[in-house]
């Protein structure tokens, strides 16, 4: 059985699913927007989760008026640094705490994986990416969210969680 988050579909199937150009979705990808996994032969792979995550960008561009600059920006904002459970040493150092340009997944140097592939599992660009939308919610409201977005729910859950074992 394949997971949500297994990369088995190409890019080209990929681009079929979500109505765009193979191109858009490498310069997606180039951009930090996506993360594909790269087989030995160097073909891009995606997972259904992509599906997903890359039909929540078309609708930002295409329906919020957002470019992917400001998506960037957005994304940047997640709080990886409290799933990530993160020391406040770890956090001083760390590029993506202190950045506000990129996503935790794209900033070079990071404590919590220097490997990007790690990144494609880690809730907060599985599920961080996909409510962006909510992102107010997420980082200041995080007591009191409640929406119908799955995504969200997933890392409230998760940041709740945590809040509750410390």
């Amino acid at each position: 059985m394949t997971g949500l988050d297994d990369p088995v579909i190409p890019i080209g199937v990929l681009a079929q699913k979500v109505w765009l150009s193979v191109s858009a979705i490498r310069r997606y990808e180039k951009e930090g927007l996506v993360i594909s996994h790269r087989r030995g032969s160097g073909h891009r792979f995606f997972s259904y989760e992509d599906i997903q995550r890359v039909r929540a960008i078309q609708h930002m561009i295409q329906d919020l008026g957002l470019n992917i600059e400001g998506i960037r920006r957005i994304q940047a904002l997640l709080p990886c640094w409290n799933l990530q459970r993160c020391t406040s040493e770890v956090r001083s150092r760390c590029p993506a705490y202190r950045g506000e340009s990129a996503p935790c997944w794209v900033v070079k140097g990071r404590a919590c994986s220097p490997d990007p592939e790690k990144c494609r599992g880690c809730p907060v660009y599985r599920f961080g990416s996909l409510c962006t939308e909510r992102i107010k919610q997420l980082v200041f409201e995080q007591s009191g969210v409640q929406c119908d977005d799955v995504a969200a729910q997933e890392l409230v859950r998760r940041l709740r969680r945590l809040q509750q074992e410390d």
